[in-house]
């Protein structure tokens, strides 16, 4: 019980994408889900018409009625809107959709092998293990979810091992113990394979990370701003980007030194993030390059609000090697509206904004330009 409740090589807890992730695999296995389901739902019948007992065709009804109950929650959750980010708590409603449908479903055939022990039918014990056997090793291999294989397993591959005991056969009996030992290596080899799984989605999180964030700061870097503005240039999301440069940075990096030019990098990051909404994104391109995603806004009148604060809060004082320290900042604005946004791609957007910091510079650098369609078109 204590393997079956708490598995022991899987992760204490799952980051929230991570654990969304897995779930959302559970809703690939639609054709397996069939392929059993033929199973029981044809057996059943057959064993209805060999030996006259209605129970079968009540159990071939049941299985028709758990299998589109399992058919209906899969289709939903691929019919949902792709666009809208599937939440920690949506995820966890469809996984226990899931998971109660199977159960229901395994509950049939639990009730196939109790139903083949009492009118003692061979034929239906070969049927109930077949299906059994299909089940548990398609569900450890592919139900990355321990709780859901466990419980499922125990259900089925129980129920199998109480009508082998109480049958009087002695190779019925046999085969019980055997199918025990096979349970408890389904709870062994369910717990290893979701506990590599989950640890190979960790790795495979540090490592996009790593590729897509600055290790200064730990801002997205150019890479993961490319990919921001590729997925918001394919829909209709309005967007403002924001171009910055400091100004007079190199002079602090060649009087105070390397050390001194990295920490000061780490303030503006940190001070550029109090100037955004928790949605959007501060980036650091490269050298003294930083870049702000505006989400959701295309009021260049707001966007430039934005980027006036953080020319403000760049211009003031930083402390570095125990004494304050002063830069600047120049800010180029570029907008994507909502509508008619098809011209509006990540080059074009990246280049206004450019466009439009350099005009900043060159009218007296420490403020912020808007760009224009006209500049760009």
């Amino acid at each position: 019980m204590h393997l079956l409740m708490r598995p022991r090589k899987r992760a204490a807890q799952l980051p929230a994408d991570i654990e969304i992730e897995i779930i959302s695999r559970l809703f690939a296995a639609l054709p397996q889900i069939l392929c059993i389901a033929a199973g029981l739902i044809v057996g059943s019948a057959i064993m209805a018409v060999q030996t006259g007992e209605a129970v079968f065709w009540w159990l071939t009804a049941a299985g028709v009625a758990t299998t589109l109950a399992r058919i209906a929650n899969i289709v939903g959750f691929k019919r949902r809107d792709p666009a809208r980010k599937l939440t920690l708590a949506e995820a966890r409603h469809w996984e226990a959709g899931y998971a109660y449908t199977a159960f229901a479903f395994t509950l049939v055939i639990a009730a196939l092998t109790l139903t083949a022990a009492a009118v003692d039918h061979a034929g239906g014990f070969v049927l109930s293990l077949g299906l059994t056997m299909a089940l548990t090793a398609g569900s450890y291999l592919r139900t990355l979810r321990y709780w859901i294989c466990s419980v499922l397993s125990t259900i089925a591959i129980g129920t199998l091992v109480v009508s082998f005991l109480v049958s009087g056969d002695p190779l019925y009996q046999a085969l019980s113990v055997l199918l025990l030992v096979y349970l408890y290596s389904i709870y062994e080899s369910s717990d290893h394979i979701i506990g590599q799984f989950e640890e190979l989605l960790m790795v495979r999180r540090e490592l996009d990370f790593a590729a897509s964030h600055d290790p200064l700061t730990g801002l997205v870097n150019r890479r993961g701003l490319d990919r921001v503005l590729g997925e918001a240039g394919g829909g209709d999301e309005a967007l403002g980007l924001l171009l910055l440069d400091l100004d007079g940075f190199k002079l602090v990096n060649d009087r105070y030194g390397h050390q001194a030019g990295d920490d000061l990098l780490k303030q503006v990051a940190m001070r550029l993030r109090g100037v955004v909404r928790p949605d959007d994104i501060v980036a650091r391109l490269g050298g003294d390059e930083f870049a702000l995603v505006i989400r959701g806004v295309e009021d260049a009148v707001a966007l430039s609000e934005v980027a006036d604060r953080a020319v403000s809060v760049v211009m003031a004082p930083f402390m570095l090697v125990g004494q304050f320290v002063t830069v600047g900042a120049s800010v180029g604005v570029s907008v994507k509206p909502a509508r008619d946004s098809g011209d509006w791609t990540a080059e074009v957007l990246t280049r206004a904004a450019d466009q439009a910091l350099y005009g900043a510079k060159r009218a007296g650098k420490g403020r912020s330009m808007v760009a224009h369609w006209d500049d760009v078109a």
